[in-house]
């Protein structure tokens, strides 16, 4: 990640197959970012995110370098990860 990129903010939308679906949103150690019904819509910094659409359901990463739109289908097409398991405090 250069400079020009380290503290810019990007917008992400998440999108469900169901508009009912809970998506849970987490940074790439486990902690919860965002969780909304139906579609995310929010600023982030750049990295490495873990997407599940149902609490429980298989995680998806995410890596934002840029404006990016997601959809349920699409992330449930390619490659799952394991949900990370959050360092005590």
């Amino acid at each position: 990640m250069n400079d020009a990129t380290k503290n810019k903010y990007f917008k992400i939308v998440i999108t469900a197959c169901y508009n009912l679906t809970d998506i849970w949103l987490a940074d790439d150690l486990g902690f919860l970012v965002k969780k909304e019904i139906g579609v995310i819509n929010i600023g982030l910094m750049p990295g490495n995110y873990i997407v599940e659409f149902g609490l429980g359901n298989t995680c998806y990463p995410i890596l934002l370098e840029s404006d990016s739109i997601f959809d349920q289908h699409t992330l449930e097409s390619g490659s799952s990860c394991p949900r990370p398991k959050v360092p005590p405090l």
